[in-house]
């Protein structure tokens, strides 16, 4: 597979240091997981990402026609056993008649990318791209494309992680498929859509980053090409809604 280049790419593999630190977590959890404390050392956390402030700067010297798709993939790595789909969430949101300096219409709380549950890992990858008339959404050509050998590997690897105490190694490989799946998601609407551009893409690990919690960049926004955008990571309660 291609490698695909990401005009902002934040992704840093978990190095030695990353890698033992889980594996002591996952230690203490599995040496003493019959008490309460220590069984929330590896509970699914509920989270929701928002994209804010996306600013379309120029349209003619990026899409030119102004019909814009944002696609999002989420992968969390919160596997069900058997469900390819439960561990990655993908959206898309069209945006027509957009022109330059429009801050594209995402209501007042912002463009909710991922609301659930992440285990171990949460990847963020946008793309943006000229919408096509009658376009299938990201979900459908994810959906369409399940049976290719690229991508059932890559869900193979992030489905490992259903059992109830998966191995370090088996944490680090689906790290990995989750990064394979956002490219090749990335390969697939670019055969579908126009002039489709990866915008952005980043790996927050469990225990290195607390998941990215947060706001990204911490002030200002990102900017590239003609677009600006920042992003948060929220903690939600179970009880709490959006």
């Amino acid at each position: 597979m291609t490698q695909q280049e990401w005009l902002i790419d934040e992704a840093i593999p978990p190095d030695a240091v990353a890698i033992e630190q889980i594996q002591h977590e996952m230690s203490f959890y599995q040496q003493s997981r019959g008490s309460r404390e220590s069984s929330s050392q590896l509970q699914a956390v509920n989270l929701a990402v928002r994209l804010q402030d996306i600013m379309i700067w120029d349209t003619k010297k990026w899409f030119g026609d102004a019909q814009m798709r944002l696609d999002a993939l989420v992968v969390h790595g919160n596997a069900t056993a058997g469900e390819a789909t439960s561990i990655y969430m993908p959206q898309t949101f069209r945006f027509p008649g957009i022109k330059s300096q429009d801050r594209l219409p995402t209501g007042e709380n912002g463009l909710l990318i991922f609301y659930g549950q992440a285990l171990h890992f949460l990847d963020v990858f946008i793309t943006v791209s000229r919408d096509r008339q009658d376009s299938e959404d990201l979900a459908t050509l994810l959906y369409k494309n399940l049976q290719s050998p690229e991508i059932q590997g890559a869900v193979g690897t992030l489905l490992g992680l259903a059992v109830a105490a998966p191995q370090v190694s088996t944490v680090t490989t689906a790290i990995g498929g989750a990064s394979i799946l956002g490219n090749l998601a990335y390969q697939i609407l670019s055969k579908v859509t126009g002039n489709t551009i990866g915008l952005y893409r980043n790996s927050w690990l469990q225990y290195r980053d607390g998941f990215g919690i947060g706001r990204h960049p911490q002030t200002g926004s990102h900017k590239v090409k003609d677009l600006s955008f920042w992003y948060e990571i929220i903690r939600e309660e179970a009880e709490n809604k959006l």
